[in-house]
């Protein structure tokens, strides 16, 4: 069967002001071309369906609700959507911004698996999309990796942007749905109840949807895999999920758990929405903590419910956490937020027990120093102990014999002069002059027999003739 033109060539200008450059993708129902806005000079990406497909009247609504499901969610994880409107032969377009970059099925067809830090930020904003989505009652329906863009910012890092809302469905006016869309979609990462009914599918049906997608990108390959279509569905419907630890025993076994959690085949025992498998996914991640917040925000407002009581904040991601090497040989470095508070607190009081020593031992040697200031003063102060008075000698004249017997030979009598003191010297008298010593009395051993009587001009006798 040959292939079918497109709708527009290349240098075609579409009403007016959007002049066709080339051709991005196409498609079994459209084409995307990239395109340029002649009056504000800005690149843009227009979807056209084919020709064909404006016959089937299913294929134009859902291409109108795709628009309209788009410009409902304002979120930054979502191709915005600029302008629609018809070509004269009939053939309806959407203006939507342009990305650059590669989906992330294109990704995974180069590298098979990602590091979990990666995949797990990819999710995360995808979550951001779909709670705003699912705030406004879209389900998407179709989410799968090559409806995750990866755009490059302008400072080089990627933003997931939620493409393809051709297949959702909306709270109000899904009645339109028929059989055909029920089959719409691509299987492998369909829900159980989508595969069943598609008219009856809620939220939880695209959590069941990034679960696939989160094992494929650290697994390698899809839960459920098979080489037909019909034993694809099988599986989905009747055999058990298998568990991500048989294929990567390396993961920490609660990102194991949270894939169990979104695999399973009734939805009620799922995540009850994407704030919960927000707030599961977010230690697992360094930013994982501003998409809880984001999300719980949106949804929080759905419910009607305190966003604070229904979605506290994350873990400390240290509690799940793994290995580096373990995941790719990418580098995890997880901040430890719950932490910090912790280890400022133990260096202020660690600073504090310092100030305190530190003030205890400058009080005690300014008193130091106060006591042997006031010590120097008082001994400054006090009057010099006067030294004793020496004894005062008295000679006494030779003996008169006619009154006194003379004095036994070899004997001298020396006495000195001196007031007894009070009571006994001691410590109680510091800083007082000494009390004079009592008197004693000497004897001199035998010796040489004395001296003949001075003359009367020796000085010391003088006046005692």
């Amino acid at each position: 069967m040959p292939e079918e033109s497109p709708p527009v060539a290349l240098g075609d200008v579409v009403a007016g002001k959007y002049r066709i450059d080339h051709v991005l993708g196409s498609g079994g129902m459209g084409i995307v071309v990239a395109a340029r806005h002649l009056e504000l000079d800005q690149p843009v990406a227009i979807k056209f369906l084919l020709p064909s497909a404006t016959k089937n009247a299913d294929v134009v609504q859902r291409f109108s609700r795709e628009a309209r499901a788009a410009v409902k969610i304002q979120s930054e994880h979502v191709a915005r959507v600029l302008d629609v409107g018809v070509l004269e032969a009939g053939v309806p377009y959407m203006v939507m911004e342009y990305l650059e970059g590669f989906d992330l099925a294109h990704r995974l067809a180069q590298e098979r698996r990602l590091p979990l830090p990666e995949i797990t930020r990819y999710l995360l904003q995808a979550c951001e999309a779909l709670a705003e989505a699912h705030a406004a009652g879209v389900v998407h329906r179709d989410l799968k990796p090559a409806n995750l863009f990866l755009a490059t910012r302008a400072d080089r890092t990627s933003i997931v942007k939620l493409l393809d809302f051709g297949i959702s469905k909306a709270a109000v006016g899904s009645a339109g749905i028929t059989s055909t869309q029920a089959v719409m979609g691509s299987p492998v990462y369909m829900s159980p109840e989508q595969l069943v009914s598609a008219k009856h599918v809620d939220h939880r049906s695209d959590i069941w949807s990034l679960g696939v997608v989160l094992y494929e990108a650290l697994a390698g390959a899809p839960p459920f895999n098979a080489e037909s279509m019909p034993q694809i569905v099988t599986r989905i419907l009747h055999t058990p999920a298998p568990r991500l630890a048989e294929s990567r025993p390396d993961l920490p076994p609660a990102l194991d758990a949270i894939v169990a959690r979104c695999l399973e085949k009734d939805p009620s025992s799922r995540f009850r929405d994407v704030a919960e498998l927000t707030y599961a996914l977010a230690p697992f991640t360094p930013d994982g903590a501003r998409s809880v917040d984001r999300v719980a925000r949106v949804l929080g407002q759905m419910h009607a419910a305190p966003v604070s009581s229904q979605y506290p904040p994350p873990p400390p991601p240290a509690e799940t956490r793994a290995e580096p090497e373990a995941w790719g040989g990418t580098q995890m470095r997880v901040r430890r937020r719950s932490a910090l508070p912790w280890i400022v607190a133990a260096v202020l009081g660690v600073c504090v027990v310092l100030g305190i020593a530190a003030f205890v031992v400058r009080q005690r040697s300014q008193r130091a120093a106060a006591l042997r200031a006031v010590a120097s003063s008082v001994a400054s102060a006090a009057p010099a102990a006067s030294p004793p008075d020496p004894p005062v000698v008295t000679l006494t004249p030779p003996p008169d014999p006619a009154a006194a017997p003379p004095a036994a030979s070899g004997s001298v009598a020396v006495a000195t002069s001196a007031t007894a003191s009070p009571r006994p010297w001691g410590p109680g008298n510091r800083g007082k002059a000494p009390p004079p010593q009592p008197p004693t009395v000497a004897s001199a051993a035998p010796g040489p027999p004395p001296a003949p009587a001075p003359t009367p001009t020796d000085p010391l006798h003088m006046g005692f003739k």
